[in-house]
């Protein structure tokens, strides 16, 4: 089973085209799918749209709504998704996460999850990678994204990891897994775009093996305004990662997490139950 998260606020215009481009590029896979749309409190009609493409599909988009009362922040949706998601998926299974914008290409999906059966534990789609194009994205945020790059390859260096700021990502469900019964509920608490690096982090002291695919990224078909406010993600960034190069000689240190791993194995590898604390 492929579990297919999208975390949504406010994409009313676009949750149906892209929903409708997954139907596209699963179909004749021979793979069984579940989409998993995460509405973080949207103010408009996404839920509505996102069934209104469930319908079009006659039937080939299998469809589970997950909501937010209020809006909680990208951190929030992911964590809610990946969770409800790790609560039924088995250890063969594997969870894809993309933005909910049209600005990813779910055609990519199975690509992405091919390359997990050469033993990574997470497969990266990559601005950084042979292959790679962006298209109609700003300049401002292109650059952000350059210098996020090198920030944290300095800094954070993951093996495999040139593309830290990229949502689309398949994942292998014991490596989430092992991610969950370390952190918990603090597995990715960053509220803004910030937590799409957060969770990469928190994977990175799990020896996680990481590859990554080129691939392009279209902001041609992007409806409105970004929701990304710069300075404010600079600032949380940068926090971010002082606060996670801090724990690694702390709380989440290797020998901690070796600790809680093997307590967890003892128990006979039972994690936390859903919105749980680690062990």
């Amino acid at each position: 089973m492929i579990y297919v998260v999208f975390p949504a606020y406010n994409e009313e215009k676009v949750i149906r085209p892209t929903l409708l481009a997954l139907v596209q590029a699963m179909r004749g896979s021979g793979r069984e799918y579940r989409a998993v749309l995460v509405d973080d409190g949207s103010a408009d009609a996404t839920v509505a749209e996102a069934g209104r493409a469930a319908a079009e599909s006659g039937g080939a988009l299998p469809l589970t709504v997950l909501r937010h009362e209020v809006n909680r922040g990208l951190g929030a949706g992911l964590r809610t998704g990946i969770y409800w998601c790790l609560d039924r998926a088995g250890d063969a299974d594997v969870i894809v996460t993309l933005d909910a914008d049209n600005t990813h290409p779910p055609a990519l999906i199975p690509e992405l999850v091919d390359k997990l059966s050469e033993g990574y534990d997470l497969a990266i789609a990559s601005r950084y990678r042979s292959g790679a194009e962006v298209r109609g994205v700003p300049g401002y945020r292109r650059a952000l994204s350059d210098a996020g790059r090198l920030v944290f390859q300095v800094l954070y260096p993951i093996p495999g990891v040139r593309d830290y700021t990229c949502c689309f990502r398949a994942y292998r469900v014991p490596a989430l897994r092992r991610a969950r019964l370390v952190y918990g509920d603090a597995l990715c608490t960053a509220r803004g775009f910030e937590a799409v690096m957060d969770l990469l982090l928190r994977l990175g002291p799990l020896g996680v093996r990481v590859a990554e695919i080129g691939f392009v990224l279209d902001y041609g078909g992007r409806v409105g305004q970004s929701k990304m406010k710069v300075l404010r993600t600079i600032r949380s960034t940068l926090a971010l990662l002082a606060r996670r190069r801090l724990e690694r000689l702390t709380r989440y240190s290797p020998a901690r997490i070796r600790a809680r791993l093997a307590a967890a194995a003892v128990a006979g590898g039972a994690g936390p139950g859903p919105g749980g604390a680690a062990p």
